[in-house]
């Protein structure tokens, strides 16, 4: 059940991360040397490691989550 919610507040937190970047991307529209769209605004405003970090948190905490409710031994 910890390995659960550990699981839960990691989704959580990647959830809550890639909410706040593509909510700053469509209020602050950015070009990036012609680059324009999500992808412009990660390059310009320097957040692409940080929307690939939360990404990675999405999907590992899904994973774990998942994995946790529907295969553990521990029950």
């Amino acid at each position: 059940m910890k390995k659960m919610l550990f699981g839960s507040i990691i989704l959580l937190c990647g959830t809550i991360g890639l909410i706040v970047i593509l909510a700053l991307s469509v209020n602050n529209p950015w070009d990036y040397n012609g680059i324009t769209g999500i992808y412009g605004f990660l390059l310009g405003s320097q957040t692409l490691w940080a929307f690939v970090l939360f990404c990675l948190m999405f999907i590992s905490g899904a994973f774990i989550s998942f994995y946790e409710a529907y295969f553990s031994k521990d029950k």
